[in-house]
């Protein structure tokens, strides 16, 4: 089985003034190789996620605060139909708050924030299908509308999300949902960069 890797990546800067979280964003990039018979992913605006400038009075105390969402595209084109698998790797594994990509760590050590994926919709050769997800290595599929890193992720024909189908050209729309922890967990003396980077894996079966 043929595999290709591409790379996803979030870096951000929270720069703490007395009374201010300064510019924070986040960049998603993503490199790959091409092999044979392979399927070439690449994301619109060459992957970049700018989340903005924050004060530290924006974040909330005591809940996780939602910093920005940007639409994002994946489009993979392949040789021929192909049967794919999506993997997602945390490459900051043991960052995050919860259950998305982590941004790496305060000064003492806590969970700065958390990137999410969002699937809003995907045709396969124009025409519209839907997103599937399996959690046992895909033996059985499953409608799911996200990209997580402890599922397989590919498509399936609309009303069908058991069954998944060969693709030659597909679109993704996607969105990022950046996310910083609540503010009375953090360290925010100093500046903090956060730095978030996961691993897309196409994998051929």
């Amino acid at each position: 089985m043929k595999k290709y890797f591409a790379a996803l990546s979030t870096t951000a800067l929270i720069c703490v003034a007395p009374h201010a979280l300064a510019t924070s964003t986040a960049d998603l990039t993503v490199t790959g190789i091409i092999t044979p018979n392979a399927c070439t992913p690449s994301f619109s605006s060459g992957g970049i996620v700018d989340v903005g400038t924050h004060s530290a009075g924006d974040l909330n105390q005591s809940s996780n605060t939602l910093v920005n969402t940007t639409p994002i595209a994946l489009t993979m084109a392949c040789d021929a139909q192909t049967l794919f698998t999506l993997r997602s790797v945390d490459n900051k594994e043991g960052t995050a708050f919860g259950t998305g990509f982590g941004v790496g760590l305060d000064p003492d050590n806590n969970a700065l924030g958390q990137f999410n994926i969002r699937v809003m919709n995907a045709t396969a050769d124009t025409v519209a299908v839907q997103a599937v997800g399996s959690r046992d290595n895909g033996n059985t599929w499953a409608a799911q509308n996200t990209l997580t890193k402890d599922t397989l992720s590919s498509v399936a024909a609309t009303g069908t999300p058991t069954t998944r189908i060969a693709v030659k050209d597909l679109a993704m729309n996607l969105e990022i949902d950046t996310y910083i922890a609540r503010a009375d967990s953090l360290t925010l003396d100093d500046e903090i960069t956060l730095d978030g980077s996961a691993t897309i894996e196409v994998g051929y079966n």
